[in-house]
């Protein structure tokens, strides 16, 4: 059984229910109901290459339409590649909270924001490393390990 704790495994950076996954865009979408707590954590180290928010719709979070929802993506540099935590506002909510800069360093489980109510957060996940979650998974942030290295991997 793998240890979540372990350095080198991607932490997941929300706690919510995995609702898709994207294989050729290696993107997991993790929907935050109302109830779960709505902040995002870094889920890997790295530094902070690019944040661009963009204003769009409040769809709910959880259907195909929010991909044009208002976002922030936190785009980080690590050392296994870059790795987007994508913020994605719901039908409730209104405000997304970025809480790191460009150009900051952050390590593995270091908040980076919030959304404020239900929402959802998409992660990619960087070539050489294996999803180890599917659909329907609860995760929790900072604790759920959402992928691993591949046996080649350093």
């Amino acid at each position: 059984m793998a240890n979540p704790n372990d350095k080198y495994y991607m932490l997941s950076p929300a706690s919510g229910k995995v609702i898709g996954i994207e294989e050729e865009s290696r993107t997991i979408t993790i929907f935050m109901h109302l109830h779960n707590v709505h902040i995002t954590a870094a889920p890997l180290d790295g530094v902070v290459k690019r944040i661009t928010p963009e204003k769009g719709s409040f769809k709910p979070a959880f259907i195909r339409d929010a991909d044009f929802n208002t976002r922030n993506t936190i785009e980080l540099m690590t050392k296994y590649g870059d790795v987007k935590v994508v913020q994605i506002a719901g039908f409730f909510t209104r405000k997304i909270k970025c809480e790191v800069n460009e150009g900051q360093s952050v390590v593995k489980t270091e908040r980076m924001g919030k959304i404020c109510f239900g929402s959802r957060v998409d992660v990619s996940i960087p070539e050489g490393f294996e999803i180890r979650v599917k659909e329907g998974d609860k995760v929790k942030c900072r604790k759920t390990a959402i992928a691993s290295p591949c046996a080649t991997s350093p």
